[in-house]
């Protein structure tokens, strides 16, 4: 089988932040990556995507203090969610009174992957950063 033709990723990625903000673009991306596995200018566009959440969750004007607390959307109807293992985790920890520094150290993840991950869920609305 012949690989498609490569996309031009800067003008695709730039127009759909533009467009439809960085979650989307990295929703796309996700699957532009299951199209084209060996790209590695699609790898590199979707950790500057990554990037880019995670900075603009760290903007918040508490930063590593912020104390995540869980929505009461995710309370009442926290099936609705579908969770992978590592948001679940996460969650777990999450009692309205850790703040993000202190998740980053009992999450047993990376820094920047307890971030992307506290990022999504706050975008999903299960948690609040008030």
């Amino acid at each position: 089988p012949v690989a498609p033709a490569r996309p031009d990723w800067p003008r695709l990625v730039g127009e759909s932040l533009k467009q439809n903000g960085v979650w989307h673009t990295h929703a796309k991306l996700l699957e532009a990556r299951r199209v084209y596995p060996d790209d590695l200018s699609l790898r590199g566009y979707l950790e500057i995507v990554r990037n880019s959440i995670v900075r603009d969750f760290l903007a918040h004007p508490r930063g590593l203090q912020a104390v995540p607390k869980l929505s009461a959307d995710f309370l009442t109807n926290f099936d609705r969610f579908n969770l992978n293992a590592q948001e679940g985790y996460l969650v777990s920890l999450i009692d309205g009174r850790l703040d993000v520094q202190k998740l980053m150290i009992l999450s047993p993840f990376d820094p920047f992957t307890t971030i992307f991950i506290l990022a999504k869920l706050q975008n999903e609305r299960a948690i609040l950063v008030p």
